[in-house]
């Protein structure tokens, strides 16, 4: 378990300072309205009452009141209501609680139930091949809607962590989400907030969801290629015609048999092995081309075999080569941003023989064929791993731990980034601000980031990992989706709202 964070070297520099005075200081309680008001540390968010509260392991939800809130309040612990499922006032802070909803638990992946005839599919009556058993060593491993992921059967194909959301994609082709949903990004949800996973959408009979792409929006891709998307549209991110600043399930009309999808903070693109389609903003060229948006803008570009989108860029992979385009103002389009702050054309990288690659808001990273990682652009919290935490519009080699095995695959979060190598370890480098690599403090207290890759803990194998602004989430050989970091949206998926110091499962329903 971690520790509470130490701002050791305010908190001695202040004390030093208040101490060579000789007269008193009143310090009036502060209010707040809104989290990014919270910024005395790390992960600080404004609580119920309008008080500002930061992460502390040693309260039973993971927060902490703030020295200076008011008197009744000051330096005790939140209470989010312990495991009861609340939601929020949009229109008020995060944390706000309004009304209960009751998370549903039965069939819930979790190794510990082996033998359980819950199967979501086909029951073997062997105590395997069932959601959370072990894979059957003889006739089809798991049953329908399942798939063996190493050790158990599990009913989940994708995660994806939005900014403040997740979702995953089934085997049997639904979408079920989590967290906020003040944008619409849930879909089909009501509420302004889901701690347990609920449907995020209607599948369309013999028409199931294969991907599924999330930030402030929302965006799937069936099998027949079809997109369609909800959530903020307040670029138009979703739909380029529509008005309204959060938008419904909306089809992507102008995009016909994708085979790839990909979203950045105001732009949306999609690709069909002939052209790719982007819309939404396009003040840093992340739409390819002049257009000003909010487009369709259509450009060929022929087969891809892997689209990405960072915050305002985008990367193809084609045969291995990888070319970029939008946003280089911390050189994430590896060139130099005072020569060229935008780059409207897709630019040949140059890293070779691409087998994947990830992008964060203002960093890219790149892994080859071979194993090897390369990263360039923001670099200031150590999104780059090589160690120097400073940006980058060169191509720097990951500093990849020698006792790692070989990295098989590699995702990026707002601010962070995560590889997996083939033994199913996970290796993640960049900020830690709120918990999302699940960093201990170092022996001056310091976990706000690391400058190379650590490896992260989570009792399992991992399958796939995807990371958000705050918190990150695993799909583990076991079965089960993990996440940790920030819940105060209930982005963790465990049915509550506290703070998650360790990895907690997400309660996904494989009945």
């Amino acid at each position: 378990m971690r520790g509470p964070r130490r701002r050791w070297a305010i908190a001695t520099v202040t004390a030093a300072l208040l101490g060579g005075w000789g007269g008193c200081l009143d310090f009036a309680s502060f209010a707040c309205e809104q989290d990014t008001q919270c910024d005395a540390g790390d992960g600080g968010v404004c609580a119920a009452g309008g008080h500002c509260a930061y992460p502390d392991a040693g309260c039973p939800d993971g927060l902490r009141y703030d020295d200076h809130a008011d008197g009744d309040v000051a330096g005790t612990c939140v209470d989010l209501g312990g495991s009861s499922t609340t939601l929020p006032d949009p229109s008020t802070s995060p944390t706000s609680l309004d009304s209960t909803i009751t998370a549903t638990t039965d069939d819930t992946l979790d190794p510990s139930t082996s033998g359980s005839s819950s199967d979501g599919g086909t029951d073997t009556g062997d105590a395997c091949g069932a959601a959370g058993q072990p894979c059957c060593a003889t006739g089809p491993s798991c049953g329908a809607d399942l798939q063996c992921l190493g050790t158990a059967c599990g009913c989940v194909a994708q995660v994806e962590a939005g900014e403040r959301h997740t979702c995953v994609v089934l085997h049997s082709g639904g979408v079920l989400c989590w967290g906020a949903n003040d944008r619409g990004q849930l879909g089909d949800s009501a509420n302004p907030f889901e701690a347990s996973p609920v449907p995020a959408l209607a599948v369309a009979p013999g028409d199931p969801i294969r991907e599924i792409r999330a930030v402030d929006h929302t965006c799937v891709r069936s099998e027949q290629g079809n997109i369609r998307c909800f959530g903020a549209n307040d670029s138009n991110q979703v739909d380029p015609a529509l008005a309204q600043s959060n938008a419904p399930t909306t089809a992507a009309s102008w995009v016909t048999s994708a085979d790839h999808v990909a979203l950045g903070i105001s732009h949306t693109c999609a690709a069909d092995g002939v052209s790719m389609s982007c819309w939404g903003a396009n003040g840093s060229s992340q739409l390819t081309g002049v257009d000003p948006g909010p487009g369709p803008v259509v450009s060929a570009t022929g087969p891809v075999s892997s689209l990405e989108q960072g915050g305002n860029f985008g990367c193809i992979v084609q045969s291995g080569a990888l070319s970029c385009w939008g946003q280089n103002n911390r050189g994430q389009i590896a060139t130099d941003p005072m020569v060229a702050p935008t780059m409207a054309a897709p630019t040949v990288m140059p890293v070779a023989d691409v087998s994947a690659v990830a992008l964060g808001r203002t960093h890219a990273c790149a892994l080859t064929n071979s194993g090897a990682i390369s990263c360039w652009g923001r670099g200031t919290e150590g999104q780059l791993g090589d160690g120097l935490g400073v940006d980058s519009f060169a191509v720097v080699a990951v500093a990849w731990p020698p006792e790692a095995g070989v990295p098989i695959a590699i995702e990026s979060g707002d601010q962070h980034t995560c590889a997996i190598d083939d033994g199913g370890a996970l290796w993640c480098w960049g900020s830690n601000a709120q918990g999302q690599l699940m960093l201990e403090p170092d022996g001056m207290g310091f976990d706000g980031y690391t400058l190379v890759p650590v490896r992260v803990e989570v009792g399992v194998g991992v399958v796939a990992v995807t990371g958000g602004v705050t918190h990150t989430c695993v799909l583990g050989e076991d079965g089960r989706v993990q996440c940790w970091g920030t819940n105060t949206s209930g982005q963790i998926g465990d049915g509550t709202t506290n703070y998650a110091f360790e990895p907690q499962a997400a309660a996904i329903d494989c009945g």
